[in-house]
């Protein structure tokens, strides 16, 4: 009877654990392109949820489901990826195809650097539900002021200055409660591309970060592998439709919404953190 009950114990505790990495999944997925911020959210709902691991190993965690959103990034923007691959190797109409891989390589390099130099106090941040409710104000902030810019230029006009305003934009971000997508959007927008063009450079821009997060934070997961394909798979396909909706969105100027959501979503968890 015993055996039975340790039996149905650890059973609950392992469905129990499903759901929990399942919905992180799904949050993970849908927050890293709606311009909520991901790891805001994850951050507060690992505090919410009790979740029972130190400010390391949540990080890789949070880190690992970044690997599902990377693969659904992949499959909206492969046709770019793709020719910027078969740039490499073409000797001829190759100009567009590496300005677009260098223009991303210099935007990608800030978040690097910082991730490097700060990686103790990012730890530190990704623990704290304060920090990222605070965050999320100025993620707000973002958003608001982007539905009012309009730009007219290209991807592939940008100057490589501009590429560097976005990467200091998307270091920016590291910090939990700094949308990304938001942070990058804003400062694309802030530099006159047109909105499709924002969108799909930002997109772009989530590739080596989500995939050298992933892969960096791989070994120092403590979580069962079996558990974390559910929050893989959740990521990936949560991530498709978030994909979707944020393209759509974007283009029709309704980035306010979510501006509205980061706040009322932030002061509801400092005053519930702080009462309880």
């Amino acid at each position: 009877m015993i055996l039975s009950l340790n039996r149905y114990r650890k059973r609950r505790a392992s469905v129990s654990n499903v759901f929990l990495i399942t919905f992180l999944g799904i949050v993970q997925g849908l927050t890293e392109f709606l311009p909520v911020s991901s790891s805001g959210h994850l951050t507060i709902f690992s505090n919410f949820f009790e979740v029972e691991l130190d400010a390391q190993n949540l990080k890789a965690f949070f880190a690992f489901l970044h690997l599902g959103t990377f693969f659904a990034v992949l499959l909206f923007t492969y046709k770019d990826v793709w020719n910027i691959f078969r740039g490499f190797f073409q000797k001829e109409d190759r100009p567009d195809s590496m300005k677009l891989f260098w223009l991303l390589f210099v935007a990608t390099v800030p978040a690097v650097v910082v991730a490097l130099l700060f990686e103790e106090q990012i730890d530190i941040a990704f623990s704290s539900y304060l920090v990222s409710s605070f965050m999320l104000f100025i993620t707000a902030f973002f958003l608001f002021v982007s539905d009012r810019l309009k730009g007219h230029r290209i991807m592939m006009d940008m100057a490589f200055k501009g590429a560097l305003i976005i990467g200091l934009f998307q270091a920016f971000s590291i910090l939990p409660g700094i949308s990304r997508s938001g942070a990058t959007l804003f400062a694309a927008l802030l530099i006159g591309l047109r909105r499709k063009e924002a969108v799909r450079f930002s997109f772009l821009l989530s590739l080596p970060i989500t995939l050298g997060a992933g892969l960096t934070q791989l070994s120092s997961v403590t979580i069962d592998y079996r558990f974390l394909f559910y929050g893989f798979a959740a990521s990936f396909l949560a991530g498709l439709f978030g994909l979707w909706l944020l393209k759509k969105l974007v283009i029709q100027g309704k980035l306010k919404v979510f501006g509205i959501y980061c706040i009322i979503f932030g002061v509801a968890s400092i005053v519930y953190f702080g009462v309880v």
